[in-house]
């Protein structure tokens, strides 16, 4: 298990284009949510559901398949820096500053990149404040 220190590397925020939205679908409908996964940029089982991140070019096809109202829109910011899984502190890095600044936060850790939505209005605020930190 390799470790590295928090703040080993900046984070390096990056703002990815578009517009993001989050809805919740059944297990069974995975195989139909495949023919979006070019827009899908994350999927998360829960024991309710599976909860989906996905762009907004697909928002009126997959709010057809939900039960529940589709969430957003949010901006989706991705940090550049690329640590361990194991890295401690590196979710607190972001958190500290977006909740300072009273942005609400989505957050996503990938096996390269740690992510995080933010409501869509408040991106350029978001910004701000990572760099900030």
């Amino acid at each position: 298990m390799e470790q590295k220190k928090s703040g080993a590397q900046p984070l390096s925020p990056v703002l990815a284009q578009g517009k993001y939205f989050f809805g919740t679908f059944s297990q069974n409908t995975l195989m139909t949510l495949a023919n979006y996964l070019s827009y899908i940029v994350a999927i998360y089982k829960e024991d309710e559901g599976l909860t989906v991140a996905f762009r907004e070019e697909v928002k009126a096809p997959l709010s057809t398949i939900t039960s529940k109202e589709v969430q957003g829109p949010f901006a989706l910011i991705t940090f550049g820096a690329q640590g361990s899984l194991y890295e401690c502190g590196v979710t607190a890095r972001f958190s500290k500053p977006l909740s300072d600044a009273k942005i609400p936060a989505n957050v996503y850790a990938g096996y390269f990149h740690d992510h995080v939505f933010v409501p869509y209005e408040m991106k350029d605020k978001a910004m701000a404040a990572l760099k900030k930190s």
